[in-house]
């Protein structure tokens, strides 16, 4: 079995729907967004976080660019509330990347199972997200000391399920053999990604939709891995 261990970072080991949700709590308070649009934080948030999800989808195929992502999240969560466009506060889309990676919420077991495999393994971080927002949550939620190599699929100029994001990994990683082992939240970026490289891939899932695959250990929480290195 390799020795080297890959994470994906965000819904994997850093906590991304927690820091989001505070995040955007507090923007809603900053900006006092209940005197824009009759609405509650939480359907603000409920309203953003479709937008953002079918926004990234379109970023992963190429279909916009990462300023326009940034931008327009916001921009069409406040539209969809009846917001008019000259209304919508200009920098929110700035503050909400200038303070969401600095959160520090992590995915249950997340550290004590890091502290367990660092011991006998080498691990290394391959995520989609941007380089700036990555770094800081890595440095802000003190997870950057696990990791021997950070793959970020910007710099590669590809995706993941792209086989070259994983190919530059083991590479980035000096991993002499061939395939690595990945361990990460979604089904088609970086489970089918992995297998499609010639990993061995670690789903992390509550719900498996009746998936199965020889390459592929179903696992619902971060814990079970001890039960496998």
């Amino acid at each position: 079995m390799s020795k080297h261990l890959f994470f994906d970072l965000d819904h994997t080991l850093w906590d991304f729907e927690a820091n989001a949700e505070e995040t955007l709590k507090e923007l809603y308070d900053l900006y006092e967004i209940k005197y824009l649009a009759p609405i509650s934080s939480e359907e603000f948030i409920e309203i953003y976080s479709k937008i953002n999800h079918d926004l990234w989808k379109l970023y992963r195929n190429h279909g916009i660019t990462k300023a326009q992502l940034r931008v327009q999240r916001f921009e069409d969560t406040f539209l969809a509330m009846g917001v008019e466009h000259k209304h919508i506060p200009k920098d929110i889309g700035e503050k909400y990347v200038e303070i969401c990676p600095t959160k520090t919420a992590l995915i249950s077991g997340a550290r004590e199972v890091l502290d367990y495999l660092q011991q006998d393994y080498t691990l290394h971080i391959i995520t989609n997200g941007f380089e700036e927002s990555q770094n800081k949550k890595l440095k802000y939620s003190d997870l950057g000391r696990y990791f021997q190599s950070i793959t970020i699929s910007e710099h590669v100029g590809k995706q993941k399920p792209h086989p070259l994001v994983f190919e530059t990994a083991l590479k980035n990683a000096k991993c002499e053999s061939n395939h690595g082992i990945y361990i990460g939240d979604n089904l088609d970026a970086d489970i089918k990604g992995a297998i499609n490289a010639g990993w061995k891939a670690f789903w992390l899932t509550q719900d498996s939709k009746g998936y199965t695959n020889p390459d592929c250990q179903i696992i619902s929480t971060l814990r079970e891995l001890k039960t496998y290195f």
